[in-house]
């Protein structure tokens, strides 16, 4: 009970503190009161974004930030970089995370009993998850037999085709995906048609796509993407000139943009370096 209280009136002090910019002593004088275990799941965690700033090759100012503005630097690190890096896994994008997952052979026998679109393309996922492309084909093509049009097996469609080197087959299959909507799930269809046409070798249909996908979607991802197509085609002017506008527009957006997007700037830096411009 007295914990609790003391507690409870270092929250109200600190919110005080923090109100009048006294912030850093407080918020560690929260932790200390939580315990023992507070504190070292504290330096846990900022261990932890240390080495995964090492790893990640990020900028030296985050070094700074995690080991001198504790305990604010390590979660800063946390929300500006390490959040946005966080991939959800296959199938979950549309699952709220307090779902249980269903096992396979639930999901296979949701197919058996309701063969509905949703039951095989989520059992299709299922089984691309566990690199069974080829068995999740004839599932995908069961979705697309009952709705034509459904832009997630399409798409799966075509992802188990360059899986199973059948990438002219992938394409036929973005092809339809991309005259229903091009731009779905943030032109993600654009993206796996250059993995296609990479499959085929096609470096000049690749750098075409990239183009038109950069046209439409002009995000420092899509420029860094056609700059290195463009290196790696010997037109090192033209990717120069993108990568210099790119970090021009970087250099001016507002704050928060420009720490969002650090990363494709420290690319474009670099592929300005391989270009052979400084």
């Amino acid at each position: 009970m007295e914990i609790a209280w003391k507690y409870s009136y270092a929250c109200r002090k600190a919110l005080f503190d923090i109100a009048n910019g006294r912030t850093m002593g407080q918020l560690w004088e929260l932790i200390w009161i939580g315990g023992p275990w507070l504190v070292a799941a504290q330096a846990l965690f900022t261990l932890w974004m240390f080495i995964d700033a090492h790893r990640s090759h990020a900028e030296q100012m985050w070094y700074w930030i995690i080991l001198f503005f504790q305990p604010v630097g390590t979660w800063l690190y946390f929300v500006v970089v390490k959040l946005p890096s966080l991939r959800m896994p296959r199938g979950m994008n549309h699952t709220p995370l307090w779902q249980r997952k269903l096992s396979l052979d639930e999901l296979r026998y949701r197919v058996e009993r309701t063969p509905t679109v949703i039951n095989h393309v989520a059992y299709a996922e299922r089984l691309m998850e566990k690199g069974e492309h080829v068995d999740a084909i004839p599932h995908l093509e069961a979705a697309l037999t009952l709705d034509e049009t459904y832009c997630q097996a399409l798409h799966d469609l075509a992802v188990c085709h360059i899986a199973c080197r059948q990438a002219m087959q992938a394409l036929t299959a973005l092809d339809r995906l991309m005259k229903r909507d091009a731009r779905w799930a943030d032109y993600r269809a654009w993206r796996t048609q250059i993995e296609a046409h990479d499959a085929l070798e096609r470096r000049d249909d690749a750098l075409q796509t990239c183009r038109e996908l950069e046209k439409r979607q002009p995000t420092w991802e899509n420029k860094c993407r056609l700059a290195e197509r463009l290196i790696d085609t010997g037109q090192k002017v033209d990717a120069v000139k993108i990568l210099e506008q790119a970090l021009e527009d970087h250099h001016f957006a507002p704050f928060k943009i420009r720490l969002r997007h650090w990363r494709w700037a420290r690319h474009a830096q670099q592929l300005l370096k391989e270009a052979g411009r400084n």
